[in-house]
């Protein structure tokens, strides 16, 4: 009886304290469950000599690597401790079996507290690598047929045994045991090895067991139901599985009881997590990165939900690597899931499985989880919620952590008031884990929630209720839409067509709106599928089809046919802009620019008087495009006398050192910018370059690759030191890609030097992170959205868009054009930027001061992620006095999604050209 109790013990971990290998005992290994049918084959097990060990280590000797301690783990059995932990050497055993069989490999070890042994090198840290491996190679280190056996494991002060089992497979191989660069604090000690035969791991018959118990006896289920099933009959096959029963046997068993338990919930409770497939953690559908929400789940903490890959088994919480404690240094906050319901009385089953781990290492970057310690215990719940606080735990189910093997957690909720609830699951940390700096992560998977009430619907049927609603309530909010559409005086073309349509409409949404619940739910079919294109929607299907699709459509149209319209007086206004402003106060084409406004306006007028044709769309098309050429043949009548180029850098030139400082700098045709950290070869921590290294090869040199640190500009925009009215225009190029945490931009200063010192004044300043999309620094409230700027692996190594070479990734970087104007003349400055994301102009700010500092600045610092500059021109341009209007706005006043005008073409949000395109 005591010896079937320590076995009881042994099932919750595969490392127990003082447990040896005798024939005829079951012990746990990471693989299963074993029963050892030999005696141990290691006759030197006790280290009375160091006979068989080898040592690892060029010119070393196993004295240079080990003590041995006589009687170290207990009287007769002496114990070895590491004296050297010099990385890459220790010692290894060998045996040879002379069959194929299954062997279990057992040793003892302790070291120092919240140390662990590992089975790789990784990120550099090459410490207590442990490893249990066969090969087939038969030498140490072969890598053909190789199988390692062991894990990773924690290591305490006290001895701990740890258990792995070599499953044969038929071939003959040699079994390795080796112990590398192990911490001096490290003891090991009784190294056995024995034959022994694979058993049912007991472990998975009782987790099946706590399953099927637990929907058997949420509920009052009728016995009969039960039986037909041959649910009892399911559990009671479990529960004689014993010592003696094989694996295969109870992997039958287990397949056969969750075939079972997945017909009896699908046949008698409602699924409520259906409807977003990425409720379940069950399936990879897509990348994941930095999410808040995965399905309807709300993630914690916030934004740290990530699933990367296809071939991660699940998704997971923190994400977080070295250098700080639990939870990105939120050591008692937890990570962890949770979604509110609405729950009327009934039972409830909440299962979802678990597992919690931190990284390799205090400084890593690898997203490999390290199983050396179980850091964490998680809780399953089910709460009631009253006015956004939570009022009373219904249930909660508490367990310990593993690093590598997912925990299962069944929570039973039994819901007697109707209300709504949070069902969610939180890992904590362990209190003796709080202060270590070795990042977090936990993984989730196989969540579900079944309910059983006695409601007159199902999940499923009111569902599907909904659904039908929500295309009735979509159908009625757009005849609404449209009716105001038709009331609104500022749109002009295609109004009788869209009040033909809503007269159709009309009565089939009002027939709809008189159904009741039952007459919905009767057209349900258990092969429903939400859908608008398919019969399998069935009245979702319907309502769209019949009525929702044709007003849809009809209001789209209405508001781009109307923007075509209004487009011309958008490109009218852009131009009187353009005409009014002192940029181009020398300009001598204001006549002619002026004449090509007004023809453009009498294009309108006959446009209004009209209606939507596709020919009176080309017509206004063309009128636009002629505008647009007339405002750029206006902006090139601005003599070359009136402009002053004062910094013009295209940094085709070569990179020089100053001998002095050594620091680089690269001149352009006028001025040149210095670097605070640059690298001629690729070389050095984020250094800004000419271009980009490749395997020894300069890439895309036309262009500076942006380190981390400045680059300055000096100069001198004045004329015998005054500005006078005149303009100063600052113009430049950037390729933009995003980096958590990390910001860049430009600044215009001003520094000058007198008695007292050295004065520094920002002038303008547009400092982004374009990652997390916050703004450091927008002197003019330039809207940034107008920046082309992406974020990903996929742009690691971008190269510019433009860039003459072929770039080494899919996705290269787009060019934003960044202009600051200052005018002295009225004291006020703005910016535009302009790119493929749109084009925009800020307000316009008061200046006091005149710049003679460009500084060009970031703090990246990842070397794949990196963003590009180019064409830094800086002009002072001609302007008089500021007479009669300043300022020109723009008139038009459209009620209409977004839009923009894209090669001549209106686009609406994106989806809906018109102009010569088709409209859907």
């Amino acid at each position: 009886m005591k010896k079937r109790l320590l076995l009881a013990f042994m099932a919750m971990s595969a490392a127990v304290s003082g447990y040896a290998l005798e024939r005829g005992e079951f012990v746990y290994t990471p693989q299963g469950r074993f029963q050892i049918t030999g005696a141990n084959v290691n006759a030197n097990n006790a280290f009375q000599t160091m006979t068989g060990w080898t040592v690892i280590g060029e010119g070393k000797t196993l004295a240079d690597k080990f003590n041995t301690n006589a009687d170290g783990y207990a009287a007769g059995i002496n114990s070895v401790v590491s004296i050297d932990a010099t990385a890459g050497e220790g010692m290894y055993f060998k045996y040879e079996p002379s069959d194929a069989g299954t062997y279990v490999v057992s040793f003892k070890m302790k070291g120092a507290a919240l140390d662990n042994t590992r089975i790789r090198v990784a990120d550099n840290i090459d410490q207590n690598v442990v490893k249990v491996v066969t090969n087939t190679d038969n030498v140490y280190g072969g890598t053909e047929g190789e199988v390692v056996a062991n894990i990773a494991e924690e290591l305490t002060e006290n001895w701990q045994t740890f258990n792995y089992a070599v499953v044969g497979d038929g071939t003959t191989h040699s079994l390795f045991i080796s112990f590398v660069s192990m911490a001096t604090t490290v003891e090991i000690a009784d190294l056995q090895i024995a034959p022994a035969m694979q058993f049912a791991d007991l472990r998975q018959r009782d987790a099946m067991l706590e399953k099927l118990n637990a929907y058997k006896n949420c509920y009052n289920w009728d016995a009969a139901l039960l039986a037909d099933l041959g649910y009892d009959e399911a559990i009671a096959n479990l529960q004689a599985v014993g010592d003696e029963t094989g694996q295969a046997e109870l992997d039958e068993l287990l397949s056969s009881s969750q075939e079972i338990l997945d017909e009896f919930i699908k046949a008698n409770m409602d699924d409520y997590l259906a409807g977003n497939n990425d409720n379940y953690f069950n399936a990879w559908r897509t990348k994941i990165q930095k999410a808040n929400n995965i399905g309807d789940w709300t993630i914690l903490p916030a934004g740290r939900g990530f699933w990367e890959k296809a071939d991660y088994v699940a998704p997971d919480l923190g994400h977080f690597c070295g250098n700080n404690t639990w939870c990105n240094g939120s050591p008692d906050a937890p990570m962890g899931v949770y979604m509110e319901k609405t729950l009327d009385p009934g039972s409830y089953v909440f299962s979802i499985e678990s597992n919690a781990a931190v990284r390799e290492g205090a400084t890593s970057s690898s997203w490999t989880n390290n199983d050396g310690w179980n850091v964490a215990y998680g809780v399953a719940y089910v709460v009631k919620m009253v006015d956004g606080a939570a009022a009373d735990t219904i249930v909660s189910v508490v367990k310990d952590l593993d690093a590598v093997n997912f925990t299962p957690f069944v929570a039973v909720a039994k819901i007697e008031e109707a209300g709504t609830y949070e069902i969610g699951f939180k890992a904590f940390c362990k209190d003796a884990y709080k202060a270590l700096k070795n990042g977090s992560v936990t993984y989730i998977k196989d969540a579900s929630l079944y309910g059983k009430n006695d409601n007159k619907y199902n999940q499923k049927q009111l569902g599907y209720e909904a659904d039908v609603r929500e295309q009735i309530t979509t159908g009625r909010t757009q005849l609404t839409t449209a009716k105001e559409n038709i009331a609104n005086a500022e749109y002009l073309w295609g109004k009788a067509e869209l009040q033909a349509c809503v007269d159709s409409v009309e009565t089939k949404i009002a027939d709809f709106e008189q159904l009741d619940q039952d007459a919905i739910i009767a057209t349900y079919q258990d092969d429903y599928e939400k859908s608008t294109s398919a019969e399998t929607g069935y009245m979702v299907y319907t309502v769209y089809q019949e009525a929702v699709k044709d007003i849809i459509a009809a209001n789209k149209k209405f508001v781009a046919v109307n923007d075509t319209l209004a487009s011309i007086q958008t490109a009218i206004s852009a131009a009187e802009v353009v005409l009014g402003q002192r940029l181009y106060d020398a300009a001598t084409g204001k006549a002619d620019f002026q004449s090509a406004i007004d023809t453009a306006k009498g294009i309108q007028a006959q446009m209004k008087a009209g209606q939507y044709s596709e020919e009176n769309a080309a017509t206004i098309v063309a009128a636009i495009a002629a505008l647009n050429e007339a405002a750029e043949a206006f902006k090139a009548t601005v003599p070359a006398s009136a402009i002053t180029t004062i910094v013009d850098i295209d940094f085709e030139g070569a990179a020089v050192q100053n001998d002095e400082t050594q620091l680089y700098s690269i001149a352009g045709a006028a001025g040149s910018m210095e670097f605070t950290n640059w690298s001629t070869d690729g070389s050095g921590n984020q250094p800004f370059e000419k271009g980009f290294w490749s395997n020894g090869e300069q890439l895309w040199p036309g262009y500076i690759r942006i380190g981390n640190g400045t680059g300055t500009v000096i100069f001198d925009p004045t004329e015998n030191g005054s500005m006078g009215t005149n303009i100063l225009k600052v113009a430049c190029d950037m390729y933009i890609q995003g980096l958590s945490g990390r910001s860049l931009g430009f600044f215009l200063k001003n520094v000058t030097t007198g008695d007292e010192g050295t004065t520094e004044s920002e002038v303008f300043g547009l400092y982004h992170n374009f990652y997390n999309w916050t703004t450091e620094k927008n002197t003019c409230n330039v809207d940034v959205n107008a920046i082309w700027a992406k974020s990903g692996g996929s742009y690691n190594d971008a190269s510019p868009a433009d860039a003459p070479e072929e770039t080494l990734t899919a996705n290269p970087l787009q060019k934003s054009h960044f202009e600051v104007i200052l005018d002295y003349g009225k004291n006020t400055m703005y910016a535009t930027i302009n790119s493929i994301s749109g084009s925009t102009t800020s307000e316009e700010v008061a200046i006091d001061a005149i710049p003679n500092r460009f500084v060009l600045q970031c703090n990246y610092n990842n070397n794949g992620r990196r963003a590009w500059f180019d064409n830094l021109k800086i002009e002072r341009v001609q302007a008089g006095a500021v007479t009669g209007i300043t300022e020109v706005n723009a008139a038009a006043k459209v009620k209409a999604p977004t839009k923009v005008l894209k090669n001549g073409r209106i686009i609406i949000n994106g989806k809906y050209a018109i102009n010569g395109m088709l409209v859907k």
